[in-house]
């Protein structure tokens, strides 16, 4: 599986990867979301959450399976001020979920202190 983050102003503390599922965890409850079910040419936009008090936007926003069977999925991470942008496209097993995985632009001013939420906590960009 392929992830690519992006910044959003709410989102889960992270995420854990079981095969074609997702577990997003947010102020410990944590609910998973089986994407198994895509086919080759499959998209699915957002999730339906019933445990987590997100939109399903803000958790996953986009999933698809393209043809060769490789699963894509735009993740959300909770960042505050600051300019944020997509983090790189990585596979799934490499996850870290104490980093910041969206990316930081340093070079456009803004008000407040910069930082993204992770499984640590608050991470305030440098």
């Amino acid at each position: 599986m392929k992830i690519t983050v992006i910044p959003t102003g709410n989102a889960p503390e992270f995420y854990i990867f079981n095969g074609d599922t997702i577990t997003a965890v947010k102020d410990g409850q944590s609910e998973g979301f089986d994407l198994s079910g895509l086919q080759n040419g499959d998209k699915l936009i957002g999730v339906d959450a019933e445990t987590l008090d997100l939109p399903g936007g803000q958790i996953i926003r986009s999933a698809e399976r393209d043809s060769t069977g490789e699963l894509h999925v735009t993740l959300c991470q909770r960042v505050g001020a600051g300019h944020w942008e997509a983090g790189a496209t990585f596979d799934a097993s490499v996850y870290n979920p104490e980093a910041v995985n969206v990316t930081y632009r340093s070079d456009k001013p803004h008000a407040g202190k910069a930082y993204a939420v992770t499984k640590a906590g608050k991470v305030w960009a440098q």
